[in-house]
């Protein structure tokens, strides 16, 4: 890693900080949310069995809905795992700082994507 230039004001990185929380907040509700459904407590399950008979169809349904729920908690525990290591970064005072070139990443972009350890510039470079 180059050596750093800069680094973020401590309001800038309270600023990213917390959105780095609320952004894992949500993630965490949208896992539990998934392994609910997953794991069959809807909420509105006990409607639904006593409102439809059983059908294949309604099983394929189930279980397509089901994986989809599957590969969507996947997604959601990676990116749960990212927002882990920006605020691990931020405990570190390492965080913003591009991890090839050392420069400061701009805000708009950590805004955008909070967990990110690249500026725009290195993260599209040619491998």
């Amino acid at each position: 890693m180059a050596e750093t230039k800069k680094k973020w004001s401590k309001s800038d990185i309270q600023y990213f900080k917390d959105l780095v929380e609320r952004m894992r907040n949500e993630t965490l509700e949208e896992i539990r949310r998934l392994e609910n459904n997953i794991n069959g407590k809807n909420d509105n399950a006990g409607e639904m069995e006593s409102s439809y008979s059983f059908h294949m169809a309604d099983a394929g349904t189930d279980s397509m809905e089901r994986e989809k729920d599957f590969l969507w908690l996947s997604r959601a525990k990676k990116y749960l795992g990212h927002l882990n290591s920006a605020l691990d970064r931020i405990s570190r005072d390492v965080y913003g700082i591009c991890m090839e070139c050392g420069e400061l990443i701009p805000k708009e972009r950590l805004e955008e994507v909070p967990h990110t350890q690249h500026c725009a510039k290195c993260k599209n470079k040619p491998k």
